[in-house]
């Protein structure tokens, strides 16, 4: 295939989806950082659970569902503030994903 046989509601999905406005990039650069650190979280605290006795992975288990639920509010509260126009930063996650992206702090 030589990609010229795409289907069209790729293409809008292709265009609603690359902008260079910084705005909107600058959210879904924070986006991916923080479902990269929260994924990462859950992969630790899941290492830990499997690996230790039945009682501490029980309770490793209640606090990942407790941090699991608080940073899911998290991800509203972060929602919100794009959704208001403004540019929230997550304090030490986004200088790491400037860092990684190459892109000046603000």
């Amino acid at each position: 295939m030589n990609g010229e046989s795409r289907k069209p509601q790729a293409n809008i999905i292709a265009a609603l989806t690359y902008n260079q406005d910084e705005f909107i990039r600058f959210h879904a650069r924070q986006s991916i950082g923080f479902s990269v650190a929260w994924f990462a979280i859950g992969i630790v605290f899941g290492v830990f659970i499997a690996v230790l006795p039945h009682g501490l992975g029980s309770l490793l288990n209640f606090l990942l569902t407790l941090i699991d639920i608080a940073l899911a509010v998290f991800w509203v509260f972060l929602m919100y503030k794009a959704y208001n126009g403004e540019r929230y930063r997550i304090p030490e996650l986004a200088d790491i994903v400037d860092s990684i992206t190459g892109t000046p702090t603000a």
